[in-house]
């Protein structure tokens, strides 16, 4: 019989980042992880999920997760699940277990596409039994330098090395489960133009004319297979190549907003503001104290 606790309020212990949120103190991008041991009592309930992907995997005890319905998923030594942005996220320690798991927030890499997969339980998760041997200490020593880096002090190098580590986990679970999620060419092609020219403008009628698709055809293609829409895509992509060099180098701001594709200074602090959840200004304050 499942159980769990009658208060299923967010965890305030448990960081990520709400669909709704405006403020947030760990900025997408950056990967936020831990080590849990947790024994009954302890749960999480998002009903909206967050804008970032989750991963947890599993070393001993039991937990439960709910499958996006009244199903729920048994979390037990070697599990691994992943929920996609905007999943209800609804887990907890099975009644008279103590659930020990690794986790991470994440907002992946464009080229990270064709890796991630989708859902694999008739629900939004994904949930794979890592019953291999090689596998299953390959994820964990990934998930433990995730953690490592992650406490380093070296934060020119820290986010990108947690994000090997991480990817390093993400192509070990496509390995093990077979299912290697192809992007269409089309799409692939689009988020290619993105990636190498963020900084110039881009009309949708264009780039469906460069990939022989309409421009409804390929909005809907894209959203589909990315779950953004291509400005959207195109936007965030702007935005992290931004926060790098706000963070990084001593260049104005608004000399970066241009440089990163935003004719109007303004609407660039607004939109990473709501992105970032502060403004840029004071974004490169706080880094460059935890820096010093």
């Amino acid at each position: 019989m499942i159980k769990r606790t009658d208060d299923m309020a967010i965890n305030p212990a448990y960081p990520a980042k709400p669909l709704t949120s405006k403020k947030d103190t760990h900025p997408p991008g950056i990967l936020i992880s831990d080590h849990y041991i947790q024994p009954y009592g302890y749960n999480c309930y998002r009903p909206e999920g967050t804008k970032d992907w989750l991963i947890i995997y599993t070393l001993s005890g039991k937990g439960l997760l709910n499958n996006g319905g009244k199903e729920y998923l048994s979390c037990t030594a070697g599990t691994l699940t992943i929920l996609s942005p905007g999943t209800l996220q609804d887990y907890f320690t099975e009644e008279g277990q103590t659930w020990e798991l690794l986790w991470a927030h994440f907002l992946p890499r464009t080229t990270w596409a064709d890796w991630l997969p989708a859902g694999n339980t008739g629900g939004p998760v994904f949930y794979l039994n890592i019953d291999d041997e090689v596998s299953s200490r390959a994820i964990e020593a990934a998930f433990r330098r995730v953690l490592s880096y992650r406490l380093s002090g070296d934060t020119l190098l820290r986010d990108e090395l947690t994000l090997n580590a991480l990817e390093e986990i993400i192509l070990l679970v496509a390995s093990c489960s077979g299912q290697k999620k192809t992007l269409d060419p089309r799409v692939k092609e689009v988020l290619g133009i993105i990636s190498k020219h963020y900084m110039d403008s881009h009309l949708i009628e264009t780039l469906a004319d460069q990939v022989c698709l309409s421009p409804s055809r390929l909005s809907h293609l894209f959203k589909e297979q990315v779950g953004d829409s291509i400005i959207e895509t195109l936007m965030n992509h702007r935005l992290k190549q931004a926060e790098k060099l706000i963070k990084y180098t001593l260049r104005p701001i608004t000399e970066i907003a241009l440089n990163v594709g935003f004719s109007s200074p303004d609407y660039f602090t607004r939109r990473f503001t709501s992105y970032y959840g502060v403004n840029p200004s004071l974004y490169r304050k706080q880094h460059r104290s935890i820096a010093e």
